[in-house]
């Protein structure tokens, strides 16, 4: 049968890995679909892609910077950011790794950047060196918070959260929430020792005031809840894409005016999210989250001949 070709799992399986080996890391066609998805979407949510951002400096920390022993790389790093240049060389080279989990990043949204100007030709990455800088950044601000040398702790430390909310409120303030016999927040210590362990609460009290967490937080895996939810939904819909395909195949060659040994419908990682296409006449049928137009509706087309091309 012609349905037979469509193998949307597979589709996606090569997606995953052609767009790992542009990053630069290897996924396995022997892992589950699953798996494969999580561990691509963790890598690149960790990516920050270049693009002009609100940039701002930590008040307190200005005046450290003018005398500080890495004052060349804080500058270098922050008029990068200015111009919406490549930051992610002076990230960990452990960035590619699937396996690799940041607390901070999957939280908070902050980052950390390895002071250091010389580039590993090999990894791409700067050397990994003690001085860091850290840095909250979402798709609109980058702001520095501070620098720190790489110590025990200093991943889970609460202070660069303290940071932003006595300097940067308003980043804080859609995520801020009352305490309620609903919701009871450890101390700042405590969460810092659940964070240690990999846990996640989902909120946080910061100088008493209760927030959730902008970046949600992580499953026990490690893996951002987000990314866990997002995978979840792409399976959903990959699967459910596929029946509606296979039972209206025929249909859907007749509406695109194809024979059924022509249409070769396959699922493609587009621009901006999970694509479904018909790659002979390469049109776009539906992309994430949209659903495919039911058989009832098509056929009615089709007799109508509303035949959309």
């Amino acid at each position: 049968m012609f349905t037979d070709k469509l193998n949307f799992e597979s589709d996606l399986k090569f997606e995953l890995i052609r767009l790992a080996t542009q990053i630069g890391f290897k996924l396995s066609m022997n892992n589950s679909l699953d798996k494969m998805l999580v561990n691509y979407l963790n890598v690149h949510s960790k990516l920050i892609q270049p693009k002009l951002r609100n940039v701002k400096i930590n008040p307190e920390f200005i005046k450290d910077i003018f005398f500080h022993t890495k004052r060349k790389e804080i500058e270098h790093i922050f008029n990068l950011a200015k111009i919406g240049g490549n930051l992610n060389p002076f990230q960990s080279k452990k960035l590619l790794q699937t396996n690799f989990h940041d607390h901070l990043k999957n939280e908070w949204n902050i980052y950390h950047f390895h002071l250091s100007l010389e580039i590993n030709k090999k990894s791409g990455f700067v050397k990994q060196v003690d001085s860091l800088l850290f840095a909250y950044i979402d798709n609109e601000n980058v702001f520095f918070l501070g620098e720190s040398t790489h110590k025990q702790d200093i991943f889970s430390n609460i202070k660069w959260v303290e940071i932003l909310h006595d300097h940067f409120p308003k980043i804080l303030e859609p995520f801020k929430r009352e305490e309620t016999d609903d919701i009871k927040v450890a101390s700042d210590y405590k969460n810092s020792a659940l964070w240690r362990e990999r846990l996640c609460m989902g909120f946080s009290k910061i100088r008493n005031t209760v927030y959730y967490h902008p970046g949600i937080g992580q499953a026990t895996s490690g893996h951002n809840i987000l990314i866990v939810r997002n995978s979840i939904g792409f399976l959903r819909w990959l699967h459910k894409l596929e029946n509606q395909v296979a039972d209206s195949y025929q249909e859907l060659c007749i509406i695109l005016g194809l024979s059924l040994d022509e249409a070769k419908f396959k699922i493609r990682i587009g621009e901006e999210t999970l694509e479904l296409i018909e790659e002979f006449s390469n049109h776009q049928l539906v992309k994430y989250p949209e659903e495919l137009i039911g058989k009832e509706e098509l056929i009615r087309q089709i007799n109508s001949s509303n035949i959309l091309t």
